[in-house]
């Protein structure tokens, strides 16, 4: 009885410590050991209840360190040279990926943009390398997104200076391998003009150099661009020795002197043309004979074989081909008789045109005979159109050329009325800018002089006068032809307009300002409809001054 006695007295003292309402209480060391044991239980129960999720933080189960991550620099055991330590390699880490990633991005974006260039805005000539690509680029970026002449003349020089580094390597590895062989010292002087023509004819070289002519053609310096055009052409008909391809690495790598692709006289005949253009801009009517004469008579050969060819029963070429060298050739002989007229040489302009005229007509279908085709496709309505329309151009260029001859030669008879012939020489370039493929002479139609009258009518002879009548009909017959498909076709409205342009000349100077104004009007109205901005002003300019010679004249009998 004694000892349940004692152990109730126990168990009402360990509760007493357990409440805090009692904190005087005295706490025996078995009640605290009770009690502790009982606070772990209930603390075990409740943490056994609670999800994981809503559980409370604790340190020892950190994320971080049950991730894997190391907490190292965290600790407080570790002296602060090592978390320095740690710290540097953190941060020259971030900086590395941070760096590649900027440099990554920055190759892909430069790559791509060269890759972008050579696909589909400025391919380069076949044979370059990828820094002469780059170069080409650079230029292009220089001329068409950000402007800098000067800044383009230079990628241009570095292309062509590299590209001529890598030919003489190329070439150079050629010549050491023929070194073991005993050659004279004639035919080694042979080999070596051989080896440098084949360079300056490559391909690569050349088409960088067309590239600068059309540069500073297009910036305005023409007898630059004249000069490299005329040196590419000529060189287009030097002829070249084939010899074996040699077979070390180097130039196997880069394309040896026999694989690699040369100009052609095709390729001369493009160049020829371009600085023919360029040398009647300049005034220099003899330096643009000489390559018109040449690209005249190169094409000549050169569509003689390819009819023969054509000819042959194993040939397959089509109509469209020759249609296509029928008109490249009408278009020489009509330039190379331009340039004849502005000379004042009318004998061989009127014999090149007229030659035009025949091969026109040639290659035009009649309209409206039996071997016409009811049913024709728009294609070969739009060649039908094209051939009618140059058959109209020519015919007002030979009426042009024999108004000409006529009145300059009544004019060396009359010097008092002598035509301004230096104004044609000096509108040349005005009527380069035409908008139309076919520009021809015309008397002073593109005059850049508004304030000046047109010359009086000279005194003609009889042979003289039948020989204006001639060219008058050649002109109106022109003017109805190019009228009959005026809308249809841009070349009959600009050939419509220039021939009633020169018509309303010829009645100015025969005093006839009625005719002329209405000339002058209607020339304005096709010029319009074909979009020629050019011939609007130059007729308009025309217009303008007749009205106020008109109005100028009959203010002082208004007056009276």
């Amino acid at each position: 009885m004694s000892s349940s006695r004692a152990f109730v007295l126990a168990a009402r003292a360990g509760s007493r410590l357990a409440s805090p309402s009692s904190p005087a209480v005295f706490r025996t060391p078995l009640s605290l050991s009770w009690a502790s044991s009982l606070h772990q239980r209930s603390l075990h129960a409740s943490a056994t209840s609670i999800p994981r999720s809503v559980r409370p933080f604790h340190p020892a189960s950190n994320t971080v360190a049950r991730r894997g991550y190391s907490s190292a620099g965290s600790d407080p055991s570790m002296s602060p040279l090592g978390r320095s330590l740690i710290t540097t390699v953190r941060i020259v880490q971030n900086v590395v990926v941070g760096s590649s990633t900027v440099f990554a991005l920055g190759f892909f974006i430069w790559a791509g943009s060269h890759a972008y260039l050579e696909s589909y805005k400025c391919p380069s000539p076949e044979g370059t390398s990828n820094t002469v690509q780059n170069c080409l680029h650079g230029a292009w970026v220089r001329e068409e997104i950000s402007p800098d002449p000067d800044v383009a003349e230079i990628y241009y020089e570095k292309a062509l200076e590299l590209t001529r580094q890598e030919l003489e390597r190329a070439f150079a590895a050629s010549v050491s391998k023929d070194e073991g062989q005993q050659q004279s010292q004639h035919s080694k002087e042979e080999e070596e003009r051989n080896r440098l023509l084949r360079m300056e004819k490559d391909k690569a070289l050349t088409g960088i150099q067309d590239r600068l002519a059309r540069f500073y053609a297009r910036i305005g310096r023409d007898e630059q661009a004249a000069t490299i055009w005329t040196r590419l052409w000529k060189l287009s008909d030097k002829k070249v020795i084939e010899q074996e391809a040699p077979s070390s690495m180097i130039s196997s790598l880069f394309g040896s002197s026999k694989e690699r692709t040369l100009m052609t006289q095709e390729d001369g005949l493009l160049y020829a043309k371009a600085a023919a253009d360029c040398w009647m801009r300049l005034g220099e009517y003899e330096l643009a004979e000489e390559a018109l004469a040449w690209t005249l008579s190169t094409f000549t050969a050169i569509k003689k074989n390819s009819t023969e060819a054509a000819s042959s029963p194993s040939s397959s070429s089509s109509s469209s081909s020759s249609s296509t060298l029928a008109a490249e050739e009408v278009g020489l002989l009509s330039t190379l008789g331009a340039l004849y007229v502005r000379q004042h040489r009318f004998e061989y302009a009127l014999s090149l045109f007229v030659k035009a005229l025949q091969s026109t007509q040639e290659h035009r279908l009649p309209v409206g005979s039996d071997s016409t085709p009811k049913v024709v496709s728009k294609e070969e309505k739009q060649e039908r159109d094209m051939w009618y329309c140059r058959e109209a151009i020519l015919m007002n260029s030979i009426g042009e050329t024999l108004y000409g001859a006529a009145t300059t030669s009544a004019a060396t008879t009359t010097p008092a009325s002598t035509v301004d012939s230096s104004s044609t020489a000096s509108d040349s370039a005005d009527q380069e800018k035409k908008s139309s493929s076919w520009k021809f002479w015309s008397s002073s139609s593109s005059s850049s002089d508004t304030n000046r009258s047109a010359k009086a009518a000279p005194t003609l002879s009889v042979e003289q006068q039948k020989k204006v009548e001639e060219a008058l009909g050649w002109i109106q017959k022109a003017i109805v032809m190019a009228k009959e498909k005026s809308g249809q076709h841009r070349d009959c409205d600009e050939c419509a307009a220039l021939g009633l342009s020169t018509l309303g000349l010829i009645h100015e100077m025969e005093g006839k300002n009625d005719l002329a104004l209405e000339e002058f009007k209607g020339a304005l109205v096709h010029a319009t409809k074909a979009d020629d901005y050019v011939g609007m002003e130059d007729y308009n300019r025309n217009l303008t001054r007749l009205t106020d010679q008109m109005a100028a004249a009959t203010a002082p009998i208004a007056q009276i």
